[in-house]
């Protein structure tokens, strides 16, 4: 007699691969639930669309801002409150400025567009090159595009807007748009009286650049397999660096 055929175990279902989660949901979900959307965004790095959002995003604030500002009164305003002004000689100040601002919409919309690629390209790679070394993990340059480029789109999608309304408040549109949102600690002094040096790292201590950086730390620590508070470093030191730099250069210029 045979022995009894073992009952038959039913093959496990296959599991569908997780979602890379579409463009709306992963924006909402950048600003509601970070992790969970670079979870998915790590998985598939798509960056196109937010880079494009981002690229006409950028390129419609410049738009409505070519068409309020006056590029002569602008450039003076910059000259004088770089306090380079007394360093041009009085006859010439007029040909530089009228030469300037000839050449600002060559700058806005041109160098514009090669700005942004030029800046997202750099933060990847050195963001990258950070995780990679130390903190020993497997980022690679497409997730590191991804993630910076979702986290650009996502936090410009609000400053611009608020940007804009800050100057239809103000009513002044020759106002340089870095430094429209008084979001940080250059509040607590007087730009015209303040040491340059001082004021440059006050004003770079903003909400904005805060919150950048707790989103990439969030999806580089997810990239990494960290956790945000561990990850938070590889982003806040370059960024430091950075500042420093910029406070040197205030005080030797």
């Amino acid at each position: 007699m045979s022995d009894a055929l073992p009952p038959q175990v039913p093959a496990p279902a296959p599991v569908a691969p997780a979602s890379g989660g579409g463009f709306f949901q992963n924006l909402i979900d950048v600003y509601f639930s970070p992790r969970e959307a670079f979870a998915r965004i790590v998985r598939n790095p798509r960056f196109l669309v937010p880079l494009v959002a981002y690229v006409i995003l950028v390129l419609g604030f410049t738009g409505v801002w070519m068409q309020r500002m006056d590029p002569v009164e602008f450039i003076k305003t910059q000259i004088e409150e770089s306090g380079q002004a007394d360093r041009i000689p009085a006859e010439q100040r007029g040909a530089i400025i009228e030469q300037q601002a000839k050449m600002m919409p060559i700058f806005a919309w041109v160098f514009g567009p090669l700005g942004i690629a030029v800046t997202l390209l750099g933060i990847s790679v050195v963001l990258m090159l950070v995780y990679r070394f130390f903190y020993a993990s497997e980022v690679i340059f497409r997730q590191a595009f991804a993630i910076v480029t979702w986290v650009f789109f996502a936090v410009g999608l609000v400053t611009t807007p608020l940007l804009l309304l800050v100057l239809q408040l103000k009513g002044d549109w020759n106002i340089n748009p870095q430094e429209a949102i008084q979001a940080n600690l250059g509040l607590l002094l007087d730009k015209s009286t303040a040491a340059k040096p001082l004021w440059a790292l006050l004003s770079s201590l903003d909400v904005f650049s805060l919150w950048m950086i707790f989103l990439l730390a969030g999806g580089f620590g997810v990239a990494s397999r960290k956790t945000t508070g561990s990850a938070i470093w590889g982003v806040a030191v370059p960024w430091a660096i950075i500042v420093l730099i910029k406070v040197g250069w205030a005080a030797i210029f």
